[in-house]
């Protein structure tokens, strides 16, 4: 597909309180927006925002998050039903929405999953969808930018206004090429996934469950992995607290070390080879008591730490692989958007335990029709 007819005017900066208000309640009454973020996250925990980027399909707008300090218009127009939000790759743009605002937009399309579904590739970049759809090119050369400083300069707001620019042309594009193959329930079900993976509730769980994704883990007890589990926690909220990365308040070696070694003093910790100085100095009391104390809330999952594979699990993970790529190639999308080696794991996993197991949720809805008999019967036969 090519459109010539898209011209890409100079984009409006915005940085007026009542000029949002009013493009507010102008984006209101639209069936969809492009939507995009630009920010900056290398020494906090938290993204740090620098730019809101709004396309209509005619104009390009460039909302400055350092002068305005008046959103609820604008959190209205993120959680209006009858306004489609379109985003590429949107995974890293609702964090930043959810911290700042306290709200992600709804409904939510992903232009990089619905030309996934097309098999345009897992994961194409917007510049190739772009480049795929339209035929046009466009350039990535302020990738780098510190959007956080002022004033910006000429090029960097074309560049981030290219990022919405063309997205609501692209999503007509593909919502029709997704209705035409039977696909735009799946694409549907996907977003709503993602948003639900955004919401409180299921980062808290993500918290809770970290512990099971540390390499090396597979090898401690019960009452090791309680530890362990109680520290990755702590760790989440500091880093929040604290507003730093995770690996500046604990990296995940040193957190199973010490569940390792479960000290039951300050010296027991300080005895702890590689452990840095602050987090003896600084946190070793907390460490300690967190040790220490009595486990509460859901009993450690063992059967789902990442773990060797034997010998069988391997000719096991291989055979349920197969399963996923005849699907996919069936489907004409890539392996990787039916199911990964990481979604496959547990199931092993918990295949060796109880072949009885609940279908998994994240392998639910679209997926399952395709996936769930051909794999059970492999994880049944293996067994």
């Amino acid at each position: 597909m090519t459109v010539d007819t898209i011209s890409i005017t100079p984009p409006v900066y915005v940085t007026d309180n009542d000029v949002l208000a009013q493009l507010c309640q102008q984006w209101l009454q639209l069936d969809l927006i492009a939507l995009d973020t630009e920010f900056v996250r290398v020494d906090t925990f938290y993204p740090r925002i620098g730019l809101i980027q709004v396309g209509d399909g005619e104009n390009n707008y460039l909302l400055d998050p350092l002068q305005i300090d008046q959103w609820d218009c604008f959190i209205e127009l993120l959680n209006k039903p009858s306004v489609l939000k379109v985003l590429h790759s949107c995974s890293e743009d609702l964090v930043v929405f959810k911290e700042f605002f306290k709200q992600v937009p709804t409904p939510m399309f992903d232009s990089q999953k619905a030309a996934a579904f097309l098999g345009y590739g897992y994961s194409i970049s917007y510049q190739n969808l772009v480049k795929e759809v339209l035929s046009v090119e466009i350039s990535k050369d302020q990738t780098r930018s510190d959007w956080t400083k002022r004033p910006l300069t000429e090029e960097q707001c074309n560049y981030a206004a290219l990022d919405v620019a063309y997205l609501p042309e692209i999503t007509r594009f593909l919502q029709e090429q997704l209705i035409k193959i039977g696909r735009a329930d799946w694409l549907a079900q996907e977003c709503e996934q993602m948003l639900a993976l955004a919401s409180p509730e299921a980062v808290q769980v993500a918290w809770r469950d970290y512990y099971l994704t540390l390499g090396g883990a597979w090898r401690l007890g019960t009452p090791e992995l309680e530890a362990l589990q109680r520290l990755c926690e702590w760790r989440e909220g500091e880093a929040r607290r604290r507003n730093k990365p995770r690996n500046w308040i604990a990296k995940d070696a040193e957190l199973l070390a010490i569940a390792n070694a479960l000290p039951s003093d300050q010296t027991a910790l300080s005895a702890i080879p590689d452990l840095p100085r602050p987090l003896v100095n600084r946190d070793g009391a907390k460490v300690l008591e967190l040790v220490a104390a009595a486990h509460s809330g859901p009993a450690v999952q063992a059967e789902l730490v990442e773990q060797p594979l034997s010998a069988q699990m391997r000719k096991t993970l291989k055979q349920c692989q197969a399963v996923v790529r005849a699907a996919a190639e069936k489907l004409d999308i890539a392996s990787e958007l039916l199911a990964r080696k990481k979604q496959l794991l547990p199931l092993i996993g918990l295949a060796e335990r109880n072949s009885d197991f609940d279908w998994p949720e994240e392998l639910g809805g679209w997926r399952r029709e395709y996936l769930e008999a051909p794999i059970r019967k492999v994880l049944n036969e293996s067994i």
